[in-house]
């Protein structure tokens, strides 16, 4: 039994380090394959960028991040209440490759990535009843971005009328013991929106409130994701709920590309950071590995000299 569980541990290794290796190889050839169609777009993002201070920068490329990691402990609520067993860590770096896949690839790989190598931690028939708190997950962030569209189109302080939505709707979760599983739902727009606003005013364009309106874009833009990284898409999404905020068609156009180049960037070092930590966790495999073997050796020393003690009761 115990040879037969290392041996499948140690396939599973191979897989995960097959599917990295697999990760940077998707990402290597995205690059170069869309470099020529990237180059002037990537000056003109960085002609932005260049406008931004670099402590904004980075609390912006941290807010990104944050977007992800909070998704990740949602699944691991989820999980845990299907009856698996996941850490924090653990869960947040096998979302964090799909996040990695999704930053370089198009039709969504990521998700399933990211799906396949977070189901593997629940147990036999979990997954059926795994689905009614993914419900509750992806109603949550549903309102969530209803909240934020609303808002958006409200002026002056009624913005503050549909931010109530997600506030009753964790009031009302309370009752029913899922309150932390909604507010890690609610937190991953929440931290893209505050990202946004922060891009915003290190440009100086427009209005930090701007970004209320500018994740929903987003978020129905990888709705379609046809190109690598969603490349062009999310920009032009981005670009026409700032313009339809009453920014400039020029500002517009730069900030949604320097929104897109933060967020990318975000998810790429996100992403790496989580595949290494996501490979770190499989170590313990190899030790159990060479502890058994440790252990079995020990066993046949010990067997011949336990043959040669005499019997009790034995003259």
């Amino acid at each position: 039994m115990f040879a037969s569980g290392t041996q499948a541990a140690r396939n599973g290794h191979r897989r995960h380090v097959l599917l990295s290796v697999s990760c940077l190889a998707l990402a290597g050839v995205a690059t170069i394959a869309l470099w020529p169609q990237l180059g002037p777009t990537v000056a003109h993002a960085a002609e932005g960028l260049g406008r931004i201070r670099p402590e904004l920068l980075i609390l912006s490329g941290a807010l990104f991040a944050a977007a992800p990691v909070f998704c990740g402990l949602a699944w691991r609520d989820a999980i845990l209440r299907a009856g698996g067993e996941i850490g924090r860590v653990d869960a947040c770096a096998r979302y964090g490759v799909g996040s990695f896949v999704n930053s370089v690839a198009p039709a969504h790989l990521g998700d399933i990535v990211r799906a396949v190598l977070l189901l593997e931690k629940l147990p036999a028939g979990g997954r059926r009843r795994i689905v009614p708190w993914f419900g509750v997950i992806q109603g949550a962030r549903l309102a969530a971005l209803v909240a934020l569209a609303l808002a958006a189109a409200l002026p002056g302080l009624l913005i503050v009328l549909p931010l109530l939505l997600p506030v009753a709707l964790v009031v009302a979760a309370l009752s029913r013991g899922t309150a932390q599983l909604v507010c890690l739902a609610f937190l991953s727009p929440m931290a893209k929106a505050a990202a946004i606003a922060v891009v915003l005013l290190g440009l100086d364009v427009g209005s930090p409130l701007d970004a209320l309106a500018v994740v929903p874009a987003l978020e129905l833009a990888a709705l379609l994701p046809l190109t690598p990284g969603n490349v062009g898409v999310a920009g032009a999404a981005a670009s026409g709920a700032l313009f339809a905020q009453g920014m400039p068609m020029s500002s517009a156009v730069q900030a949604g590309l320097v929104l897109h180049a933060v967020e990318t960037a975000a998810g790429l070092t996100y992403g790496t950071a989580s595949a290494l930590a996501w490979l770190a966790g499989l170590k313990p495999v190899r030790g159990a590995a060479r502890g058994w073997r440790g252990l079995r050796s020990a066993a046949a020393r010990t067997a011949p000299a336990a043959r040669t003690q005499p019997e009790a009761g034995s003259p």
